[in-house]
């Protein structure tokens, strides 16, 4: 069976976080985003957390693509596959799971089925 790509349902959640995040990191001062940045411990926090997020999501990604690889999947879905999981995450690979390895739930996928 062919890989192909299929943007992930959940992937909306991904993107809102997202953007809630860069409003937050961006904020004017005295805006509400300025005040929950604040909150949480300002711009070293934001700092820390988008660190963490950037290296969880390239760990990820680059498992994607030796997922890829290793399965013969075409150079453009590959990408597509990459980039997708780079910039979403998590639900990339629960799509990936439930297409090619019949992984129905986020439990099953957590046990490292794909790998």
């Amino acid at each position: 069976m062919a890989i192909q790509f299929k943007f992930p349902e959940d992937g909306w959640q991904t993107i809102l976080a997202l953007a809630f995040f860069l409003y937050v990191d961006n904020a004017a001062a005295g805006s509400p985003g300025a005040r929950i940045k604040n909150a949480i411990g300002g711009q070293g926090t934001m700092d820390t957390v988008r660190k963490l997020v950037v290296a969880v999501h390239v760990v990820e990604a680059l498992a994607m693509l030796a997922v890829n690889l290793k399965r013969g999947s075409s150079l453009a879905t590959t990408v597509k596959w990459v980039l997708s999981t780079f910039v979403l995450g998590y639900p990339s690979w629960v799509t990936f799971g439930s297409m090619y390895y019949g992984l129905n739930s986020h439990a099953e996928l957590n046990n490292g089925v794909c790998l």
